[in-house]
């Protein structure tokens, strides 16, 4: 009973700590047309606010992921989350952009560290039998808080007057869950630090770089995330302007579209046991193809199914290469995937440098067009992956 009671407070507070964690580097994004009018700043500058806090993210990953081995999880999981929640309050007393942006880099370096420390901690405290249905929690609570969060800020906005109403009751609401968090999370049990070593670990990371099947998977999800993100990014400036004119609170119910890629994520799974992962993410990627088609229709209804489309074929994309990574990984999987979370995020943030330039000159037919072509060298590289398994395997064979 007592360990029932373990696995019911640890899960309790995991996934509490996911939904502040995913709720304030999220709930900006419906947003952005209130801040390019607020700070009189252009599209790409709106856009670098989600930007910096993914990019801060996929750094803050790499660091935690590998400190919290040597001094333990959950007092690095408290103080890391509670100061990128002490940030939420401080960005809407900001009035420089640059000084804005600093921030949302700061704040998602130190919120990394959930993502980075959730899954290992769960592993450490939990029987194996209790792992898989803690772990699904957790990955639906990322997508309980980013969907929740944008919803609330649009609604804030709209009827509050503004973006910075909204943090404040996005920040209200994550403060109320933290302190849950903070009386709830049980101590570890089972933690044995391992000593920290920079050489062994860049060592690690060198190896991994050195695999071009390894490259060309982290390749594909950060160029198939930059695209996801940043169209969802710069769909919020469209549909603000002419010839929709929505407002903050029916723009930001385009989110509930991302509940398809809870239920393609799903599917990944039962997919991955009849075929191969590789195959896999080549069908998320031609799913996304046909979103993009889709989204070039200006009907709001097909704008919709684009979006949906679009969230099930990354999310079934990205299931694959995640899944294909500790497949393919016999040692030092944890570099591994951190080095997938460093280009996963890094894509998400750098995106916008790919498609501003089509966006100024093409409005958002240039955003699908680029959008395209991205992920048509995508497909390419899981054709490249493909050749490279199969080689492998057949020198594999011939050495046997």
């Amino acid at each position: 009973m007592k360990n029932l009671t373990h696995y019911r407070k640890l899960t309790l507070s995991i996934c509490l700590c996911s939904i502040v964690t995913f709720s304030n580097i999220y709930w900006l994004q419906p947003l952005l047309p209130q801040l390019q009018q607020d700070f009189q700043i252009s599209s790409m500058a709106a856009s670098l606010s989600m930007s910096a806090s993914l990019f801060g993210m996929g750094l803050g990953l790499l660091f935690f992921a590998s400190w919290s081995d040597a001094i333990g999880r959950c007092h690095i999981l408290l103080v890391g989350t509670a100061v990128g929640l002490c940030i939420s309050f401080l960005l809407p007393l900001v009035e420089n952009y640059n000084v804005f942006l600093i921030l949302r880099f700061i704040q998602g370096a130190f919120l990394a560290v959930c993502p980075a420390v959730a899954v290992p901690l769960l592993g450490d405290e939990l029987r194996k039998s209790w792992l898989p249905a803690a772990v699904g929690f957790y990955i639906a609570s990322n997508t309980i808080g980013g969907i929740a969060s944008r919803l609330l800020a649009g609604v804030g906005a709209e009827y509050l007057g503004s973006w910075q109403a909204s943090g404040y009751i996005i920040g209200t609401i994550s403060a109320a869950l933290f302190v849950v968090v903070h009386f709830s999370l049980p101590k570890q049990r089972h933690f044995t630090p391992s000593e920290f070593h920079l050489k062994t670990s860049l060592h690690d990371y060198t190896l991994h770089l050195k695999r071009p099947q390894l490259v060309i998977i982290y390749l594909i999800i950060g160029l198939g995330f930059g695209c996801f993100v940043n169209l969802s990014n710069y769909l919020m400036l469209v549909l603000e302007a002419a010839p929709y004119h929505l407002p903050s609170d029916i723009r930001s119910l385009m989110f509930l579209t991302l509940l398809g890629g809870t239920t393609s994520s799903s599917f990944a799974g039962k997919y991955a046991r009849k075929h191969s992962l590789i195959t896999g993410m080549a069908v998320g990627v031609c799913i996304m193809l046909v979103a993009n088609l889709i989204l070039g229709q200006t009907q709001l209804p097909l704008l919709i199914l684009g979006m949906v489309l679009m969230a099930m074929g990354f999310f079934f994309c990205h299931a694959q290469a995640s899944a294909l990574v500790g497949r393919s990984v016999k040692k030092a999987k944890g570099s591994a995937q951190a080095l997938y979370s460093l280009f996963y995020y890094t894509g998400a943030s750098t995106g916008v440098f790919l498609l501003e330039p089509s966006y100024q000159t093409k409005g958002w037919h240039g955003i699908l067009e680029t959008t395209q072509f991205t992920l048509m060298i995508c497909m390419a590289l899981v054709v490249i992956c493909q050749l490279l398994y199969l080689k492998n395997r057949k020198t594999s064979h011939q050495t046997a």
